[in-house]
């Protein structure tokens, strides 16, 4: 039975998604103003690994993950880069995505932006004001946090305590109390001249970052979601306004699991760009490779500090080409196999199922991915005995079956078997699926045969689509 930390309650909990078998995932994307280190990646990866791991137990998962592509940051670096803000945040959403595809990261059902939402957040705005928890000051919108009594039940700080304009989000603007926060903001006259701006009944406004998420959520799920992920740098302040905002409104519990993942550090220290110790992800999979960037994410809990190393990189990737090895060797033998049966034969079958089961519980304690990894390790050791001396066609096929079910829960071995699947027809066959969920076979097919004019085709199975190079490219 699956266990998840929930960071609401600093304990594990029984996972029971709000729909049986279904499982709704928010998850905090990217503000996209830069290149996103690999700190941001490893945030979106555990995305993805909850993902993987739901679906390998038979749920059902839509996943969320929102595109900030209007703030401060986003404001500001346009402006120094001479660009539109549309132009500019489209050339680091692009960047954002790229990275996703070189560790081979499922996408998401759907990929809302800030800007594409703010007539929804003017009106959670007014309902706020509507009960007393906002106000508007100066042509912004601010929430009253005194009059939500729950603030603070994520963060648990003692808010005492907190220096104000150190760990609270502090702005220019005026408000009543120093601790509220902006659900709105005045359209500053530079931001005016470049039309960037929303008319609402407060005047020229533009969202504060806070209300996007709660917004972009509720519009995706309703008032309430199974699952709420992302760094454990947002618990506060972002994730605790979320809370405020989307409870306030609504007066019914917003997230029943929330999610958070650790940071990651360079040799011990954090990264920052004075210590010259910040990595983007493209800078390690040039070194590494993402498969095995993705395995070294993998072999740390998420909710444990990963402290990045050149030792330690090698290290995952000299694990990582050992599974791969194995991997190679199984389908290598899988083509030349006499298919006699041997000594070894039914000690092997009854071992597979007892390796995934531990893999499994594994995986259901609060997504233990390096316990996984040390199973998927014995299966290796498995694999290779029976290899020495194993020749039957049905023992190598199980074992490469367990094998697959392994490599693709972590999301590698992508290249195995083959050449690797180009991201475009990957997505184009991602987007296939939804389609034939809903039953429109017009918008199906028509991807099916631009899946084709790329140079290859999809089969429907039992198991799912599967995509195979045409023979005719």
């Amino acid at each position: 039975m699956l266990q998840v930390y929930n960071t609401l309650t600093r304990n594990k909990e029984t996972f029971k998604p709000l729909k049986e078998g279904e499982v709704s995932i928010y998850a905090c994307g990217p503000t996209v103003y830069n290149m996103p280190h690999i700190g941001n990646y490893r945030t979106f990866l555990l995305a993805d690994t909850v993902v993987r791991t739901l679906q390998y137990l038979g749920y059902k998962v839509k996943l969320v993950m929102n595109i900030t592509d209007i703030d401060d940051k986003t404001i500001r670096d346009s402006k120094a880069a001479g660009m539109s803000l549309k132009d500019f945040t489209d050339k680091y959403s692009a960047e954002f995505f790229k990275g996703l595809d070189m560790l081979n990261i499922k996408r998401a059902s759907a990929y809302p932006r800030a800007t594409e939402n703010v007539d929804g957040m003017i009106e959670l705005a007014q309902k706020l004001i509507e009960k007393g928890l906002a106000y508007e000051k100066g042509g912004s919108v601010y929430y009253r946090i005194s009059g939500f009594p729950d603030y603070g039940k994520l963060s648990k700080l003692d808010f005492d305590s907190i220096r104000i304009g150190a760990s609270v989000d502090v702005d220019e603007y005026d408000k009543d109390n120093p601790r509220d926060f902006a659900l709105l903001k005045a359209s500053a006259p530079e931001e005016i001249e470049r039309s960037i701006y929303y008319e609402s009944p407060w005047g020229k406004i533009r969202p504060g970052w806070h209300i996007e998420c709660s917004v972009m959520a509720m519009n995706s799920f309703g008032p309430t979601l199974d699952v709420h992920i992302g760094g454990v740098d947002l618990i506060f302040p972002h994730h605790e306004n979320e809370i405020a905002q989307s409870e306030g409104a609504t007066g019914i519990p917003f997230v029943r699991h929330w999610v958070h993942g650790e940071h990651l550090i360079v040799e011990g220290e954090k990264m920052s760009k004075s210590k010259g110790n910040v990595f983007t992800l493209p800078e390690i999979v040039e070194m590494y490779g993402g498969e095995v960037v993705r395995f070294m994410f993998l072999s740390v809990h998420y909710r444990k500090k990963l402290d990045y190393s050149e030792t330690f990189a090698e290290n995952a990737k000299n694990n990582y080409l050992k599974l791969k090895e194995t991997l190679d060797n199984l389908e290598f033998a899988l083509k030349n196999v006499e298919d006699e049966p041997g000594p070894g034969d039914l000690e092997t079958l009854k071992t597979l199922p007892e390796l995934e089961n531990r893999f499994r519980e594994a995986l259901e304690d609060d997504f233990n991915t390096p316990k996984a990894i040390t199973v998927f390790r014995e299966l290796s050791r498995t694999a290779n005995v029976y290899l020495e001396t194993g020749k039957n066609m049905q023992v190598l096929e199980e074992i490469h079956a367990l094998y697959k079910r392994f490599s693709d829960t972590f999301g590698i071995f992508a290249k195995a078997g083959g050449e690797e699947v180009p991201g475009e027809v990957v997505r184009l066959v991602e987007e296939r699926e939804e389609a034939r969920k809903i039953k429109d076979w017009k918008t199906s097919d028509a991807i099916r045969e631009k899946i084709k004019s790329l140079g290859y085709i999809v089969q429907d199975t039992k198991e799912g689509p599967k995509i195979k190079k045409s023979e005719e490219s």
